[in-house]
């Protein structure tokens, strides 16, 4: 068990408290084992749903990385200039200049030794495809180009200032904390994730999209009034 507290309260005030009401506490014996991910798929792969419903959801991953790998700050950067905020890439590219979706986002999962990196869009079933079409050539230009530095610049100044955001709630600090004495090998405080980010560099971005965007590691699923799998198909190409 591990417990962290945040606000107007001094370590031995929390000490004494965790005694006073857990102190004959005893765990349940556990070896916290677990089923390790699976190896990697060795071709892509599309699902189709149909459903009569407004819009087509589309969700298009890759594996990406588990949450202590060295580059996992490099992702949080590549992700947040792809994909998160009005600022984005996707965005930009695939709402405001083309009108292909209604929404679109990134996102970057992570899990003990897996995880995974995506989009989502919400879209005209007609424009299904050329959605996916202008989403896979988003991670297409990522590995043929470096990032402009002041791209990245900016995409490093949403993460801090969601973080910073973030920690202004008593809660949110000591959950920081917590998980990451959890689920991590380190607990790093919020100045010293900031310095990772800052570290990043668009030679890493770059890098880090040539590993991860792989033809045979696409995955797609599609919800919506579509049959035609083969288009899909046929689409699903980097």
């Amino acid at each position: 068990m591990v417990i962290a507290a945040a606000g107007q309260i001094e370590q031995p005030q929390l000490v004494a408290l965790v005694e006073r009401t857990l102190g004959d506490w005893r765990s349940a014996a556990a070896d916290g084992a677990y089923e390790p991910a699976p190896p990697p798929q060795a071709a892509k792969r599309l699902l189709l749903h149909y459903k009569e419903v407004e819009q087509a959801h589309l969700v298009l991953t890759v594996p990406g990385l588990h949450r202590n790998h060295p580059d996992r700050y490099t992702l949080r950067v590549l992700n947040a200039l792809l994909g998160q905020g009005m600022s984005s890439r996707l965005f930009n590219e695939i709402r405001e200049k083309r009108g292909l979706a209604y929404n679109v986002y990134s996102f970057a999962d992570s899990t003990s030794d897996s995880g995974d990196v995506g989009i989502y869009a919400g879209v005209d079933p007609h424009k299904t495809v050329e959605a996916l079409r202008a989403a896979l050539a988003e991670w297409k230009r990522l590995q043929d180009e470096p990032v402009p530095a002041e791209e990245v610049r900016q995409a490093k100044e949403h993460i801090k200032g969601r973080t910073l955001l973030r920690m202004e709630d008593s809660y949110a600090n000591a959950s920081w904390f917590g998980v990451q004495e959890v689920l991590k090998d380190e607990a790093l405080s919020v100045d010293e994730i900031v310095q990772q980010i800052e570290a990043v560099t668009p030679e890493e971005i770059q890098s880090l999209a040539q590993q991860l965007f792989l033809d045979p590691l696409l995955n797609l699923a599609v919800v919506g009034p579509l049959r035609n799998e083969d288009a899909l198909q046929a689409a699903l190409a980097i």
